[in-house]
């Protein structure tokens, strides 16, 4: 599991490239608030889970700080 700990908090599309360039399969599974869903709009992946031959990233979505 520690092998993956550097990619928690990152972006989705950065994780994907990742884990798609070390030819590591995986599903992706996404938790959903219920306020601000028009505020929350980058996907970053907050559990990593080890599968039988699979990863599995669990995500959900926040706000651009920056804008």
């Amino acid at each position: 599991m520690n092998k993956y700990y550097n990619l928690l908090g990152l972006q989705l599309e950065e994780v994907e490239k990742y884990l798609k360039e070390k030819n590591i399969t995986y599903t992706v599974k996404s938790i959903q608030g219920k306020k601000d869903t028009d505020k929350l709009i980058i996907p970053k992946v907050i559990k990593i889970s080890e599968l039988d031959n699979c990863v599995e990233l669990l995500t959900t979505k926040f706000s651009d700080s920056l804008k």
